[in-house]
C-alpha cells in the first residue's frame, strides 16, 4: 500500500478539502484513503514556527500556498529549500501571474516545483502521480508525533514510521534514553494490523513506558538504528538572509524535536553545539537552526550530521 505524507502550508482550508480530520493539538492531521493509497495531510496551528520546522522534518512531499507573499511565507520558503524536498507544488489562486514566484524560486530547490492552481481535484491528481521507494528492509524506526494514555489499553503512540517494518509484539526502544518497549497492537485508519512498514501513519498500544517519555520527536526503535548525541558537529549552510552567527543559546529542530542548544564553535562552513540533553536522529537527517527571539527573520540555516571519525 503507498503511503504519502504532504505538509501544507499557508492555506489550513486546503487540508480540510483533501482529506479527513484525524488529529488535532498544535498540529492538525488529515487522512485520504484512494483504492491502495493513504494519503496524510498536516499544518500547522496559526502557522506556528517550530511545529512548521518540525512537520519539514517528516513529510515527503510540500504544498506551499503563494495566495499571500509575507515575510511568514518567505520564511517557510527558505526552510523547504533548505530541506531538499524532491516532491512539492505551489498552489496559485485561478489566473494568477506567475512570473514573481518563478522569479523567487529560480534559484533554489523549488525550481522544480510545478505551480498550480488551487483545485482540489487537480491536487489530488498531481499527489497520486507520486511515487516513492521507501525502504522497508531497514532497521524500524518509527518517529513519535503524539502520545496519551486510554483507558483499558494503556500507553498509546501515534506516528509516522521512518523507515522499516514493524511488527506486533516486536520490542524496541525509546531514543534517546533507551528504554525498552513492546508493541502491544499497531492500528493505521482504526483498523488493527498485524504489520505496518516504511511511511504508514500509526497508532501503536505500548507496554514498558510512562506517557511523559513518549513525547514528539523521539524514536522507537533499536539502539543501533539511529544516534544519540549531546555534542554536535554540522556541515553547515547559513541563511544568506540572516545576519552573523554568532555563539550563545538557540534552538534547533531536527525529525519532529525542537530543542534548546548552545552553540559552542563556527568556522567557514561548519559549525558545533551541544545540547541540554542527549537527542536522537538518523544519519541523513536535516538540522534546522532557529533564533526564537529574532524580530523578524527566525531561520539561521541548515546543516547535516558530521561524524567524528
Amino acid at each position: 500500500m503507498k503511503q504519502l505524507t504532504i505538509g501544507i502550508f499557508h492555506d489550513n482550508s486546503l487540508a480540510e478539502e483533501l482529506g479527513k480530520k484525524a488529529t488535532e493539538s498544535d498540529m492538525v492531521l488529515y487522512h485520504r484513503k484512494l483504492d491502495d493509497s493513504i494519503y496524510s495531510f498536516i499544518h500547522p496551528v496559526d502557522d506556528k514556527l517550530t511545529v512548521k520546522t518540525q512537520i519539514l522534518g517528516i513529510i515527503d512531499a510540500a504544498i506551499l500556498s503563494a495566495e499571500n507573499i509575507t515575510p511568514s511565507f518567505g520564511e517557510t520558503l527558505l526552510m523547504i529549500d533548505a530541506m531538499k524536498l524532491k516532491y512539492g507544488f505551489i498552489v496559485v489562486p485561478a489566473f494568477s501571474d506567475t512570473s514573481s514566484i518563478k522569479e523567487m524560486i529560480k534559484d533554489t530547490s523549488l525550481n522544480h516545483f510545478e505551480i498550480i492552481e488551487r483545485d482540489v481535484h487537480k491536487i489530488m491528481e498531481k499527489i497520486q502521480e507520486i511515487n516513492l521507494n521507501k525502504d522497508h528492509d531497514l532497521p524500524a524506526i518509527v518517529t513519535i508525533d503524539h502520545s496519551f494514555p486510554v483507558k483499558g489499553i494503556g500507553e498509546v503512540v501515534l506516528g509516522f514510521i521512518k523507515q522499516g517494518t514493524i511488527h506486533t509484539h516486536d520490542k524496541l526502544n525509546i531514543l534517546p534514553n533507551k528504554k525498552e518497549i513492546i508493541v502491544r497492537s499497531i492500528q493505521m485508519m482504526d483498523k488493527d494490523e498485524k504489520e505496518a512498514a516504511a511511511g504508514s501513519r500509526v497508532g501503536l498500544a505500548i507496554k514498558g513506558a510512562h506517557i511523559d517519555e513518549l513525547v514528539r520527536g523521539r524514536f522507537l526503535c533499536k539502539p543501533e538504528s539511529a544516534q544519540v548525541e549531546q555534542n554536535v558537529s554540522l556541515n553547515f549552510s547559513k541563511n544568506k538572509f540572516y545576519p552573523t552567527v554568532e555563539k550563545g543559546k538557540f534552538h534547533v529542530t531536527v525529525g519532529m524535536q525542537t530543542i534548546p542548544i548552545t552553540i559552542t564553535d563556527i568556522k567557514d562552513n561548519s559549525l558545533s553545539f551541544s545540547a541540554d540533553k542527549p537527542f536522537c536522529f538518523t544519519k541523513d537527517e536535516k538540522f534546522l537552526l532557529l533564533n526564537l527571539n529574532a524580530e523578524k527573520l527566525h531561520f539561521i540555516g541548515s546543516g547535516t550530521w558530521v561524524e567524528e571519525t
